[in-house]
């Protein structure tokens, strides 16, 4: 931020007559770019449809004394007019060479007028010799060929720490706030606009004060209206602990708990670099959804969720144009969680032929903003089937860590149905040793499966029984032939890739094997498969 209004700064000293700046924010730009013209002793007015021309005055001080109409009011009352004066009132006839600068809004507006596109042509030669400067203020980027030429663009940032920080206290005055929850708190208002983020600020200090930990969340979820906005990346709200909805996997969630210090004010002071990502790839239904969701909750972060199929569009350029958005929109936010499930669905390069290319450019867009990109959006990226991911993507660089989520051990699969029990209020089980041996091959889906299948057995057999019993359990998991077995030759390959291509995301390693076999009416018999299961099991 302040590197933009040195340019500014700069450029005006430099004598750049005409600058066009893009942005939403007029109230703020326009007191910083007032104070950029107080302190440099320049006359600053400025002019809109409503209130036309005015003078601002300061004070000894150099702040804002008071804001009167000017002399030119009445001949200014449109955006012909304003430029008329200030060629031929001021320059041609007063000859003054005082610096001034005239901040004109929403000037995009007039583009469409040949006279405002010659006055303004002519009037780019005459101001840098008489030290006049016009600053037009535009939402958005719209300058038509006949002058682009003779204006400079500037997107303007939005509020950054600094600017956060001052609106964050005019609101709790002399109350003080902890160092480091303050950090967060401005963190989490980092992609608001000042409007927005003084009204996210007002909000959580209504609900529940400033000075506690739940505002952080109150002003992170501001940020959804930013999200909805934007039309591709979708707001997921969570509100889940990571060690008590996630069984096992302790390596990830310790890697994960690890990474999170990087966020604190002590660490940014050290000149630790926020973490840039984890990919994790496994067996389908074994948490790698569910860690995402719980990290965000976790690190008290927003969680935006990348729809591959949102991105593409039949209009060319669209596509393209689309992940930029997205990118964008994800950085505005930032610090946030970018959610992108099942990946290499999305973004198979393979197809170039058939999409003219776009896949592979997409995928381009979103490999070179992971390499370079400074903002501290963790990319959090599940794939099922590793094989339909490139090499580039995979390498260090671009993700910080590479998890390996396999089946479910024992111990891990006896957490995860205490879980789900505790999860509906079923506490009478406390003997999983029979449970264990028959759920062996499940992944954590279809263990909650067959706890939701049981407490529909128990309801149906006593609906004024509270409690399932260890044998509707029983007979909801006979009921389930796991993927595991339909998937065997699949995971195989998979778990030998991942034995020394990446981390396990747990301690333990899971060395039960996998047998193609289920019991029918009690009699042991191979699993038949599809023709299409046959030609997918193919690593």
């Amino acid at each position: 931020m302040d590197n933009t209004f040195s340019n500014i700064t700069n450029m005006l000293e430099a004598g750049f007559p005409l600058l066009y700046l893009s942005t939403n924010e007029y109230s703020r730009i326009t007191q910083k770019l007032r104070g950029i013209a107080f302190n440099n002793d320049y006359k600053f007015h400025t002019w809109d449809c409503v209130d036309f021309l005015r003078t601002h005055k300061k004070n000894e001080s150099n702040r804002l004394a008071e804001v009167c109409q000017h002399e030119a009011y009445d001949a200014t009352q449109d955006y012909v007019t304003l430029l008329e004066y200030i060629r031929r009132d001021l320059i041609e006839g007063q000859q003054d060479n005082s610096p001034e600068v005239f901040v004109v809004e929403d000037f995009h507006k007039c583009f469409d007028n040949n006279q405002i596109l010659v006055n303004i042509r002519k009037l780019s030669s005459d101001m840098k010799m008489f030290n006049k400067h016009i600053v037009f203020l535009s939402p958005f980027k719209k300058l038509p060929e006949e002058i682009e030429k003779y204006v400079t663009i500037i997107n303007m940032p939005l509020p950054d720490r600094n600017d956060l920080k001052i609106r964050l206290k005019q609101i709790i005055k002399d109350e003080h706030i902890d160092p480091e929850l303050e950090k967060h708190i401005i963190d989490s208002a980092l992609g608001l606009t000042d409007s927005e983020a003084d009204l996210a600020f007002r909000l959580a200090n209504k609900v529940v004060g400033l000075d506690k930990k739940e505002a952080i969340r109150i002003i992170a979820n501001e940020k959804e209206q930013i999200i909805k906005k934007s039309g591709i990346l979708d707001y997921v709200q969570v509100d889940m602990n990571l060690s008590k909805s996630v069984g096992g996997l302790d390596n990830l969630k310790m890697w994960l708990k690890q990474r999170s210090k990087a966020f604190d004010l002590k660490a940014k002071n050290f000149g630790l670099q926020e973490p840039k990502g984890v990919l994790l790839f496994g067996v389908p239904g074994c948490g790698k959804s569910l860690t995402a969701k719980c990290v965000a909750s976790e690190w008290k972060q927003p969680l935006l969720r990348l729809d591959i199929g949102k991105v593409f569009q039949a209009e060319v350029g669209s596509s393209e144009n689309n992940i930029r958005q997205a990118i964008a929109t994800a950085e505005a936010v930032a610090p946030c969680v970018l959610w992108i499930d099942e990946i290499e669905k999305g973004l198979s390069v393979g197809s170039g032929e058939k999409d003219g290319g776009t896949n592979t450019r997409v995928f381009s867009t979103i490999l070179t903003w992971m390499q370079e990109k400074t903002k501290p959006v963790f990319v959090f990226a599940t794939a099922n089937n590793i094989s339909a991911l490139p090499p580039e993507f995979l390498r260090k660089g671009r993700f910080d860590e590479m998890f390996f989520v396999d089946l479910p051990t024992k111990e891990e699969r006896e957490n995860i149905f205490k879980i789900h029990l505790g999860k509906y209020k079923q506490t009478s089980i406390t003997d999983f040793s029979e449970i264990i041996e028959l759920s062996k091959m499940f992944n954590g889906a279809e263990i909650e499966e067959s706890v939701k299948e049981a407490m529909f057995l128990s309801y149906v057999e006593d609906p004024d029984r509270d409690q399932i019993t260890l044998n509707n359990l029983e007979t909801a998991i006979k009921q389930v032939v796991p993927l595991a077995k339909t998937m065997k030759t699949r995971i195989d390959e998979l778990r030998e890739w991942a034995s020394t291509r990446a981390r396990l995301a747990s301690s333990s390693i899971n060395d039960e094997e996998i047998i193609a076999k289920t019991e029918i009416n009690g009699e042991t018999k191979d699993i038949k498969r599809t023709r299409k299961e046959i030609s997918e099991d193919v690593f």
